[in-house]
């Protein structure tokens, strides 16, 4: 993404239906599983602390993830040449909120993706408790982050191929708490956990639901095939909000079920619910698969995304919104120096947020990287408004009310946030117009 001035862009261009190789059901797919990672690996245990009063919260993470992806849909159509988030909040507001969404997004990256590194520690903590306790914790979720480092400086084919090796593997213990589970559920055990603190529906909701819309990051990314798309005015809005409730469907029927499996207290101690849920069901032989399909998921997710990281501070400083230094350089496979920034902003983060219960931890870091994605997400919602105008009348207003829900339920989830995570957030923000003013500079 380029700092440009918006009044420069192009009148949004038709995109033609034969261009597109993928339909509807593949487009389906495509959001639902830039969605589907491993956060739902500990998501049990930060809102088992809460209930299973929490369910309301995933409901309500739900309608504001599908807000959200109806105005990613608009926005496809409204700023066609726009290349990701930072690029479709430029094309509306300019390249001062381009900047500062690059780096809102950046530093979300490298915050959320700590938790998917516990959920490889919790995993081993639960194969071996002598793993188990804060210290060795860290030293499991330190050990995690550099070796996806290393994964990742090896090139991108080796990123794709443990991606490739552990998607489906890692997805079983999901589908089969989600389905089968159902036979071990206990009606008594959900409601007798259904609000243990006595807090009342807002405290209960909205915390919930901040932690639970960390499942669906990666919504925005369903207007980035636009162009791989039949048919994509038609079909990317569909794909969208249908990916978004196949996968709260599946995360709400795993969540509800290990909420009538496991006692609350002991679902907000776990560090792998799935595998001690399975235990339950199936014994203690299927419950160790479980994890082992649990931590090679969570590594092999872990893995793409510190890529992912290290490529968005590269291309952002070849397009000129990060520093030089980050630059490519001219022969090399993967850039040591973009690894290593994030390797190491990952241990500072794990370092200092080290806390006794795990899903306390993992709640935190999972809300501070939605907290930053809800503040692009509401961007870009004023993004769509400015740009509606260019839309046909009769598509003007349904983008403007679809932008309103999403900037809506966004602040809605902002100010359910905890003011030491609120704090965090906005230090980036804030960092990002001093980069702007320096890059400008420059």
């Amino acid at each position: 993404m380029a700092i440009s001035d918006a009044s420069e862009l192009a009148p949004p261009a038709r995109v033609h239906a034969h261009h597109g190789a993928v339909g509807l059901l593949g487009a389906i797919g495509l959001v639902a599983g830039s969605m589907v990672g491993s956060g739902i690996f500990l998501l049990p245990v930060s809102l088992g602390a809460i209930g299973s009063i929490s369910i309301l919260g995933w409901i309500a993470a739900t309608a504001a993830a599908l807000a959200v992806a109806g105005m990613f849909a608009w926005l496809a159509g409204a700023a066609p040449q726009a290349k990701g988030l930072p690029g479709y909040v430029e094309a509306g507001l300019g390249p001062v909120f381009g900047v500062q969404t690059a780096t809102a997004y950046w530093v979300g990256c490298w915050t959320g993706m700590v938790p998917i590194a516990m959920a490889v520690a919790g995993a081993v903590g639960y194969l071996a408790p002598a793993l188990a306790g804060p210290a060795p914790r860290l030293m499991l979720t330190l050990a995690s982050i550099w070796l996806s480092v290393a994964a990742a400086w090896i090139g991108p084919r080796a990123v794709a191929r443990v991606e490739g090796a552990t998607l489906a593997v890692g997805l079983a213990p999901v589908a089969i708490a989600a389905t089968l589970g159902w036979l071990a559920f206990h009606p008594g055990l959900f409601l007798a956990a259904w609000n243990p603190k006595g807090l009342s529906l807002p405290a209960a909701v909205g915390p919930s639901a901040l932690t639970a819309f960390f499942a669906f990051l990666g919504v925005e990314s369903a207007a980035a095939t636009a162009g791989v798309v039949r048919d994509p005015a038609r079909n990317v809005g569909r794909a969208s909000l249908i990916g978004v409730v196949v996968v709260a469907a599946l995360y709400i029927s795993a969540c509800c079920v290990l909420m009538g499996i496991l006692p609350a207290n002991a679902l907000a101690r776990s560090s792998a619910p799935f595998a001690e849920a399975g235990q339950v069901v199936f014994g203690l032989g299927l419950a160790g698969v479980i994890a082992v399909c649990a931590l090679l998921r969570a590594q092999g997710c872990l893995t793409g995304w510190v890529l992912v990281t290290s490529e968005t501070s590269r291309s952002g400083a070849d397009a000129g919104v990060f520093p030089r230094l980050f630059r490519t350089r001219p022969g090399e496979r993967a850039s040591a120096i973009n690894l290593l920034a994030t390797g190491g902003l990952m241990t500072l983060v794990a370092t200092g947020t080290t806390s006794p219960s795990l899903g306390q931890q993992f709640a935190t870091l999972a809300d501070v990287s939605v907290l930053l994605s809800l503040y692009s997400y509401t961007l870009a919602g004023g993004s769509l408004i400015r740009l509606s105008g260019g839309l046909a009348p009769a598509r003007r207003w349904p983008a403007r009310m679809t932008a309103l829900a999403a900037i809506a339920a966004s602040l809605i989830l902002i100010a359910s946030g905890k003011p030491i995570e609120l704090g965090f957030c906005l230090v980036p923000i804030a960092a990002s117009a001093l980069l702007y003013l320096w890059l400008r500079r420059r």
